[in-house]
């Protein structure tokens, strides 16, 4: 009967112990769910934009602002004695500069589009956390700024035109100047259609006195 209750009494104290720590991890399992679902939504906005993608988004605009700068310097302009073939050839260069200038000027604007988001979509956290944010945007702004007051995409237009009108004049000279030969030309073989007519006629006449 003693052996019994003993028994008895080993099996309630195990069933007491494994449920007390069965309480006790479901208790910390509990604690650390609750915790991660409280943390949860500053983790996905947190995921919105690391330090390492604001850094190679400002490496980018600053590797395509240099390249803009340096491709405006290097625009070509045409002499003021500068031959019909020289004012193509310009017109050429200028026409592949201009839509590689604006190709440029596209990704530069789509890189500061995408820090301006993400420096609005952070607006609502910490600061001091997402500092890098602000940081990397302004420095993107600075440079926006900059090629705004550099490049002028209108003098490059009228740079264009300008040197369209110069290459239509000398084609239009060079009609002019043609004309007077292609009827001089025209003229010679009018009178060797006459003179030719007149001699086979004189050539008939002397036939017919013969």
């Amino acid at each position: 009967m003693k052996g019994k209750l003993h028994k008895g009494t080993v099996l309630l104290g195990l069933c007491s112990l494994s449920f007390y720590c069965g309480a006790q991890i479901t208790g910390q399992t509990e604690a650390a769910f609750s915790s991660q679902a409280q943390i949860k939504p500053v983790k996905l906005s947190a995921a919105v934009v690391f330090p390492d993608t604001v850094e190679n988004l400002n490496e980018k605009a600053n590797i395509i602002y240099s390249r803009i700068i340096s491709l405006y310097k290097t625009l070509p302009n045409a002499a003021d004695d500068a031959s019909l073939q020289e004012l193509k050839q310009t017109i050429e260069e200028i026409t592949g500069l201009e839509q590689t200038l604006y190709s440029l000027l596209r990704d530069f604007e789509d890189i500061h589009n995408e820090l301006s988001n993400y420096a609005e979509q952070v607006k609502k956290l910490d600061s001091k956390t997402y500092q890098f944010v602000y940081e990397g945007c302004n420095e993107t702004n600075e440079l926006s700024k900059k090629l705004k007051t550099t490049v002028e995409l209108q003098s490059i237009k009228q740079l264009h035109h300008s040197i369209e009108a110069r290459i239509n004049k000398f084609e239009d000279d060079e009609e002019k100047n043609e004309e007077p030969v292609r009827s001089a030309e025209v003229k010679n073989t009018d009178d060797s259609i006459q003179n030719e007519g007149e001699t086979k006629h004189d050539e008939k006449t002397v036939e017919i006195h013969n």
